[in-house]
């Protein structure tokens, strides 16, 4: 059934019995008359029984039960048109040799084409298919056979060109290929990397300002690729100076200078300082671009020690270095470097959580590891030296079992938490607190085992938002965000039934709340568990047919991986689409610290069918029936060790 197939039957479905139209060359059934009576009742009462009685179901030949029409998600977009194009957006930039191309027709029985290949339709008009592109500009043609006549549409597309070496006859290097594209501030023992495509076969240099030539090799003869890795050496100074590039020798030799300036110094290094941020911290990485270090809050000092475009290299210790955006932090040239002393350590438990301070003369960087059996926690000062003489404990000690510490080298300090046999880590916050730091472990909370989700507060994130091109859209026009929001409405229609407190990070559709914002709304709202729903989508240039296609789970933190086993095990169970797998994801809300957080990608929306799965109401209860199942084998089992 097409869009306006089933937007024609919601319609009739909704009419009321009397108003309903007759279908062409069927008579209108006449009406029987009330049976004579001595006592011919009211009219009003005749009337009655006569429409009873019109009502009331035959005996032999009993009406088949109507299926309830589709609830869609989204307007039937290709109604405006024969033939529509969804992805590719027209204009896009591609390099790859095949495309998936999905949209809507109008007639899902015509016969549909796209460079003259047939394509399967959907039922519902919704197409998916994987096609082979050529260089250049390249257009999809797409033909559909109606009755009327046919009808076609074009999309466009421009694929580079494979790259092609330099002509060999004259000496020549390509300016676009210069490498590196960024500043870059180095120091000595730092390596880095000259690269340039150049007339094949030749002899190479590259050199920094007036500084000597150094040799570059050729690593791809065909093309004419060359490199050099080069080091700073020790008491060597140059810059900021641009780099040259040369092919060739002597005095027919060509040279280039590319637009990056590299700088050695060594001079002393500057403090990097975070800055206040709304999102409450900054993303230290292990390279630019790359996975994360740790968040450091607002205050935290760092030494800078170098720079590539616009990251900061940061040095946590001697031999530990992360990158920052240089946005995040201030830097000043007359600052201490930083440098911490710590005092006595306290632990204060109650029936909640355990509470760990340590004070701290200055706000130097910190990173929490937790043991993958959740037994234990380690925080690592850098820049710190000790002078803990003792470890208080106060409260309950049903939880803690001990706090240990050790100087492992002469700029860090590790404090480790040891919990009691049989308890589990359910989440933690490491936040600055007067005079030091302070690290909050959450404790599981009291469940009842008959109702193992009564109480507990969840949020669910319906991911993305309402701006164009934020997140996935199906082969029909089905927006994800529209998706995700209808999903996580489901699920707390069935949180509620089962006494939990939902709580969802978007309270319409037009709430735009922005994606560093939804995890932090966890912590506000004191949340036990965080799920973030979605529904996806492949990047340009994948084969969609490659591998079957479905829901996948994402987990970040050791303390969210059984929650994400158990909502895997509940999809594996009852949602009927192809298993894409449990997976550790670096996504930024899966990085939630403070409780079990998760991902959930319900399905690959892309496919037509899957699309029309999400369309239907029944299948999105199916969704939520799996998350809630999912929530509540984690709970009963995580919380066993705290009921009632």
């Amino acid at each position: 059934m097409n869009a306006l197939a089933a937007i024609a039957l919601s319609a009739l479905l909704a009419l009321p019995a009397a108003a309903k139209p007759v279908r062409p060359g069927k008579a209108a059934p006449a009406r029987k008359a009330a049976p004579a009576r001595k006592s011919p009742p009211a009219r009003n009462v005749v009337r009655a029984k006569a429409r009873a009685r019109r009502r009331a179901p035959a005996k032999r030949r009993e009406a088949p039960a109507r299926p309830a029409p589709v609830a869609l998600l989204h307007p039937p977009i290709y109604s405006t048109a024969p033939i529509v194009f969804v992805s590719p957006p027209e204009g896009l930039e591609l390099s790859a040799d095949h495309e998936f191309v999905l949209g809507g027709v109008y007639d899902p029985k015509a016969r549909f084409t796209i460079n003259g290949a047939t394509i399967a339709v959907h039922k519902d008009g919704g197409f998916l298919a994987w096609l082979p592109v050529s260089p250049g500009t390249f257009t999809f043609h797409a033909e559909l056979a109606l009755a009327s006549g046919t009808v076609s549409a074009d999309r466009t597309i421009f694929v580079p060109p494979a790259p092609q070496p330099l002509p060999e006859d004259r000496l020549a290097i390509d300016p676009s290929s210069l490498f590196p594209k960024e500043d870059l501030v180095l120091r000595a023992g730092d390596w880095w990397t000259a690269r340039m495509k150049a007339t094949p076969g030749r002899p190479a240099a590259v050199r920094v300002g007036s500084g000597p030539w150094r040799e570059m090799r050729e690593t791809d003869r065909r093309l004419g690729l060359y490199e050099a890795d080069l080091q700073v050496a020790p008491g060597e100074r140059f810059g900021p100076a641009r780099v040259e590039y040369r092919i060739g020798s002597g005095w027919s030799s060509v040279r280039v200078k590319g637009g990056a300036r590299v700088t050695a110094t060594d001079a002393a290094p500057e403090v990097a300082v975070v800055r206040p941020e709304a999102n409450g911290h900054a993303n230290l990485k292990i390279g630019p671009g790359e996975g994360f270090l740790s968040f450091p809050p607002a205050g935290t000092r760092f030494l800078a020690t170098g720079r590539r475009g616009s990251s900061v290299r940061v040095a946590l210790s001697p031999e530990l270095s992360g990158w920052i955006e240089a946005k995040d932090v201030d830097l000043s040239t007359a600052a201490a470097p930083p440098g911490a002393v710590t005092a006595n350590v306290s632990v204060t438990v109650d029936a909640a959580q355990a509470v760990m301070r340590v004070p701290l003369t200055d706000r130097v960087p910190f990173t929490v590891d937790e043991d993958p059996a959740l037994g234990r926690l380690t925080l690592r000062l850098y820049w710190t030296h000790s002078h803990t003489n003792w470890v208080s404990y106060e409260g309950l000690d049903e939880f803690v079992r001990a706090v240990t510490w050790r100087q492992e080298s002469s700029s860090v300090m590790a404090v480790t938490i040891l919990l009691r046999p049989g308890e589990r880590l359910w989440g933690w916050r490491a936040d600055e607190d007067a005079g030091g730091l302070r690290l909050v472990l959450r404790r599981p909370p009291v469940v009842d085992p008959r109702r193992p989700l009564a109480g507990l507060r969840i949020m669910l994130d319906p991911g993305h938002t309402s701006a164009p091109y934020d997140g996935a859209t199906g082969p029909l026009g089905t927006r994800e965000p529209t998706a995700n929001f209808a999903i996580a409405q489901a699920v707390a229609a069935r949180l509620r039934r089962d006494g939990a407190i939902p709580l969802i990070t978007r309270a319409s559709l037009a709430d735009d709340v922005p994606l560093a914002r939804r995890p932090l709304l966890a912590e506000e709202e004191n949340a036990d568990l965080f799920v973030s729903l979605h529904n996806n989508a492949l990047p340009d240039g994948s084969d969609p047919f490659s591998v079957p296609h479905g829901f996948m789970i994402f987990y970040y933190h050791p303390h969210s991986l059984d929650l994400a086993r158990a909502l895997h095990a509940s999809y594996e169970k009852d949602v009927k689409l192809p298993d894409e797998g449990l997976k550790w994801g670096n996504l930024l809300v899966a990085r939630l610290t403070d409780v079990p957080a998760v991902l959930v990608e319900s399905t690959m929306m892309i496919f037509p069918d899957q699309e029309a799965m999400l369309n239907d109401p029944a299948f999105r209860d199916r969704l939520a029936r799996a998350v809630v199942a999912g929530l509540k084998d984690f709970a009963r089992r995580d919380g066993a060790r705290r009921r009632r």
